[in-house]
């Protein structure tokens, strides 16, 4: 894509984020034919808004979800630092486009040196620019940030605390009793790989992780429907739980 068409994309996509809108896809001439053409717009899309980044997402880590974007590989994102809220957290109507799908995931602190110095539990609110991003292509949702909106972080325990990260069961919970349950074995190469994938992804596009920067590890429970008013806890057994209540 030209400069023109990768800022003229951007710029669509941050109207429709700023107006809490959704379409049924890009127009033509700002559909990303590349992974590049994808992540340009996505980065010119923050360079547009300013927005200070409160967490880094990191998606597409099962295999399910690489068939189905037809991606091989996992593909990432940044959530700006309204998005990040803590648990016990009311997230309003007003911030969203529609009702959300969650995904319980795994965050981990990156420290000095690109270790990971604390994990804590955590849930991703998934509201892309799309109304159904199973009829958009891969590369269209990351440039929508990977269709990332927001993020409910839990504590931070110490990764000692933690016996075996990789076999870590989560369930999630509504008003009405559980709906969802996975595992840290859903993501392909476990968190740390998500990790690691991440720090490589942020340097290969010219950006540095600072010391102290979360990031969440992909979903370890798929995609679960929400609805407005609802109240939301994922417990990740040793690793705590994280809630938040959906604004009606």
């Amino acid at each position: 894509m030209e400069q023109s068409e990768i800022e003229d994309a951007a710029m669509f996509l941050l109207h429709l984020r700023t107006q809490r809108d959704q379409v049924a896809g890009l127009p033509g001439e700002f559909t990303p034919k590349t992974l590049d053409d994808a992540y340009d717009i996505q980065d010119t899309i923050h360079h547009f808004a300013g927005w200070p980044i409160g967490m880094l997402k990191v998606g597409c880590t099962s295999l399910a979800a690489q068939e189905a974007l037809d991606i091989p590989h996992p593909g990432g994102g940044r959530i700006p630092a309204e998005g990040v809220f803590e648990s016990g957290s009311a997230v309003p109507r007003s911030f969203l486009a529609s009702e959300p799908l969650l995904e319980c995931e795994i965050a981990m602190r990156v420290g000095l040196n690109g270790v990971v110095d604390a994990v804590a539990p955590a849930i991703e609110l998934v509201n892309a620019r799309y109304r159904d991003t199973s009829k958009v292509s891969g590369p269209s949702i990351i440039a929508d940030n990977l269709a990332s909106c927001a993020a409910i972080l839990g504590d931070p325990v110490s990764l000692a605390e933690v016996d075996d990260l990789d076999a870590l069961d989560m369930t999630l919970h509504n008003n009405d009793g559980q709906i969802a349950s996975g595992n840290a074995r859903a993501l392909i190469e476990g968190p740390q790989g998500s990790v690691d994938w991440t720090l490589a992804h942020e340097v290969s596009r010219g950006r540095n992780v600072v010391p102290g920067t979360w990031i969440i590890t992909g979903t370890c429970t798929g995609l679960t429907p929400t609805q407005w008013g609802a109240s939301y806890t994922a417990d990740f057994g040793l690793l705590g739980s994280v809630s938040f209540t959906l604004g009606d």
